[in-house]
C-alpha cells in the first residue's frame, strides 16, 4: 500500500460557514488524503454542505442535537471505493470499510466522552473487531492524556 496522509482535528463545531472555510483552508495546506474531524456539531437531519474541491466526499456520524459528531473526508486524489459504513447514533464514532489500490481498508474516527473513556473505548473496539477488514487506520479524540502532569484541563474527570 502506498503512503497515505491522515489528518485529525477536533474542530469544536462546523456549523458556521466562515469556520468551515477556515478549516478547509487549513486542510488544503496539509495535503491530506483522509481527514478525521471530531466535534462537528452537525445535527442528524441538518448537515450543511461540507463538500469542497479538495475534499469532495464526506461521511458523517451526527447526533440529535448540535453536539458531538464525527466526519471523515476523502481527498480529491483518493480513489476509495466504499463497501459499507457504520455510524454511531450518538455521533461518537464512524467506521468506513472500502478498497483503495486493490487493498481493503477500514477507517475509524472516534470521539470519546469526557467521562468513562476506557469502558467506552473497549466497547467501540469490540464493535470494530467484527466490522474491520484489511488494513486498519484509527484516529480521533479519545479525551485522554498520555502524561497527566501535562494535562491542562481543569476538570477532575474519572477515566472509568
Amino acid at each position: 500500500m502506498a503512503e497515505i496522509k491522515i489528518v485529525s482535528f477536533n474542530v469544536n463545531g462546523m456549523n458556521i460557514p466562515q469556520k468551515r472555510s477556515q478549516i478547509y483552508h487549513l486542510l488544503r495546506k496539509e495535503h491530506a488524503d483522509f481527514v478525521l474531524l471530531q466535534e462537528t456539531h452537525f445535527r442528524q437531519l441538518h448537515i450543511p454542505n461540507v463538500v469542497s474541491k479538495h475534499f469532495p466526499v464526506w461521511h458523517h456520524a451526527s447526533y440529535s442535537s448540535a453536539a458531538r459528531g464525527v466526519s471523515i473526508g476523502l481527498g480529491q486524489n483518493v480513489t476509495f471505493t466504499l463497501v459499507t459504513k457504520l455510524t454511531d447514533p450518538d455521533g461518537r464514532y464512524l467506521f468506513l470499510k472500502g478498497s483503495i489500490a486493490n487493498s481493503m481498508l477500514t477507517l475509524e474516527n472516534l470521539y470519546a466522552p469526557n467521562c468513562g473513556q476506557i469502558p467506552w473505548l473497549v466497547r467501540s473496539l469490540e464493535i470494530l473487531k467484527t466490522f474491520r477488514e484489511g488494513h486498519l487506520m484509527v484516529g480521533g479524540d479519545l479525551n485522554l492524556t498520555l502524561d497527566s502532569s501535562k494535562d491542562t484541563s481543569s476538570a477532575d474527570r474519572p477515566l472509568s
